[in-house]
């Protein structure tokens, strides 16, 4: 036997047994992108949401002007990134109110981040805990309220 043949004959073993491992092996890595367990902590989907309006939640509409204007749940602070500074200001005091309450951050909906970043925001600069991020469609709160 040559020794390209040989050369040939071990790096299909090898590759053989790399595809039965990764099929097969029980430690094998993940072929789908997984979610971060520490930000899955703070989703919540509309069931659970559903169940937790029953006590008192502070919604938080992460959206722009022009779509909270159109429609939103009923009692929800608008939010955003682009008014930050202003609309805290004007949501001061129900903002001080949400530190005994759990907030609920949505926006339109499951690949939205706005409200991702905004949950954040009020995590880290506010100190509110827990501050969720909806995922799911808001209109299904609001339908139910």
């Amino acid at each position: 036997m040559t020794l390209w043949k040989q050369i040939s004959l071990i790096l299909g073993c090898a590759a053989a047994a790399g595809v039965v491992s990764a099929f097969v092996h029980p430690l094998r890595p993940p072929w789908k992108e997984v979610e971060d367990p520490a930000k899955a902590r703070w989703h919540i989907d509309v069931a659970g949401a559903k169940a937790l309006a029953s006590e008192k939640v502070v919604w938080v509409d992460a959206r722009k002007r022009d779509s909270y204007e159109q429609g939103h749940v009923e009692g929800a602070l608008l939010l955003n990134q682009e008014e930050w500074g202003e609309l805290m200001f004007e949501h001061q005091s129900a903002l001080q109110e949400a530190f005994q309450h759990p907030v609920i951050v949505y926006c339109d909906g499951n690949q939205c981040e706005r409200s991702e970043e905004v949950a954040e925001r009020l995590r880290e600069l506010l100190g509110l805990d827990p501050v969720y991020v909806l995922k799911g469609d808001w209109r299904e709160i609001a339908a139910a309220r």
